[in-house]
């Protein structure tokens, strides 16, 4: 289960700062949504300031794709967590001094928002630098034991702090953990992308979707994580709303809900790390696929805290398995220097749909109640994804084991050769 965190020194060492910066981002994610809803009583502002955390993909993706396969990767992610702490400490400080306003948490959330894009594209690119390719859907999942296991771990960190001494100590408790995160991802040693020739068309920026459009299997995974993120993902700008007005709970359950959520992610990951070098990769992509809706569904159902926190958690656990798979996968198939753009656009897809739909699920909650609005979202995508079964040949194949065979060996030919 463990096996890239034993045999990988630096890995190791970028796992753990992908741990601190995941819990940051938990982390933010918990006090921006309570602090402006204290401030605007609107979870329309809710929505849109977590939307301008993630936002910026549109533009900047593709700028930290083309970044990530010439630079060093390792220096750019450094860089990119220390602009995440500037942004936190500044939120700390105005929060402490009682100068935040509705229009400076925006621009610090846009400014957060620029970092959170760079921090995305160039942890995924490292990961596949740092392990033999056979071990890459393990050093993955493992990853995403940080990345999405970290929704539990920040806001179980993070929610004393802000029940205790208020926004500005548990802004300054997210900021030392991006400190943390800089710092831990140092000892990893210089990551360069393989050097290609310059006249090489598929390394073209203009070209990413169609180096793409030649690896089918691949593609198809991206327009999967594309429905997955609109319809099962996008339920965070409404889920503080959903908290008050369905279940009448404060912001303790909030935030316990949110650490269930990761707490299953942590779980989710782990069991698929386990099962990463096993024969049941297709039938974990099949339940990880029906769960995302279904558990979203059945958590929108609940009367009370005392439920919806325990759904919550297979909520957690079925989401991170996804888009644990679905990264191996595009990770697997593309060569190390296309790696950062093809990433910049798994990106753009995933943060894309949930900034956007997520902003409207928070307007809408001013004017309906949240609770069928991701009942529905939830159901939605399970029959979405089966349409879209119907439709394509390639992802029939990756219900399959052969269109894994891929994944699991780390090569290539993931996306291009094999046929379903």
């Amino acid at each position: 289960m463990l096996t890239s965190l034993r045999r990988y020194p630096e890995f190791r060492w970028l796992w753990l700062s992908n741990a601190a910066g995941s819990a940051g981002r938990w982390s933010l994610v918990l006090i921006l949504g309570s602090q402006v809803l204290q401030l605007s009583h609107s979870s329309f502002w809710v929505g849109a300031a977590l939307f301008a955390t993630q936002g910026p993909v549109v533009l900047l993706a593709p700028v930290a794709g083309v970044l990530a396969d010439r630079f060093d990767r390792r220096t750019l992610n450094a860089a990119a967590a220390a602009l995440s702490a500037s942004a936190t400490a500044g939120f700390a400080l105005l929060s402490a001094t009682r100068h935040l306003t509705l229009t400076l948490a925006l621009l610090l959330a846009v400014a957060y928002g620029v970092s959170f894009v760079l921090q995305m594209t160039l942890r995924s690119t490292l990961v596949p630098s740092l392990v033999a390719p056979d071990d890459l859907l393990n050093a993955v999942s493992l990853s995403q034991v940080g990345t999405q296991g970290a929704e539990f771990l920040g806001p179980a960190l993070t929610t004393p702090f802000l029940a205790i001494g208020g926004p500005a100590l548990a802004w300054t408790a997210c900021t030392v953990l991006y400190v943390a995160a800089a710092l831990l991802v140092l000892p990893v040693g210089p990551v360069r992308p393989v050097p290609r020739g310059a006249e090489s068309p598929g390394l073209r920026l203009r070209q990413s979707f169609r180096y793409l459009a030649l690896r089918p299997l691949v593609l198809t995974m991206v327009c999967a994580v594309a429905l997955h993120c609109s319809l099962t993902m996008a339920y965070q700008g409404m889920l503080p709303m959903f908290v008050s007005n369905d279940l009448h709970a404060t912001s303790s359950t909030y935030g316990a809900l949110l650490a269930a959520i990761g707490l299953g992610a942590v779980s989710g990951s782990l069991v698929l790390a386990w099962l990463a070098g096993g024969r049941y990769r297709s039938r974990v992509f099949v339940v990880s696929t029906l769960g995302s809706g279904l558990f979203l569904a059945a958590m929108a159902t609940a009367r009370s805290g005392l439920l919806a926190v325990p759904l919550g958690f297979f909520v957690g656990a079925t989401q991170a398995t996804f888009m644990s798979m679905a990264l191996a996968l595009i990770q697997s198939g593309v060569d190390d220097g296309f790696r950062g753009r093809a990433t910049s656009i798994y990106q753009l897809i995933t943060l894309t749909p949930m900034a956007t739909i997520g902003w409207g699920m928070g307007g809408l909650a001013d004017v309906v109640e949240p609770r069928p609005v991701m009942i529905v979202s939830g159901l939605s995508f399970v029959v979405a994804m089966a349409l879209f079964a119907v439709l394509s040949p390639w992802l029939r194949c990756l219900l399959g084991p052969r269109g894994w065979r891929g994944a699991a060996e780390g090569v290539p030919a993931a996306g291009a050769m094999v046929r379903p």
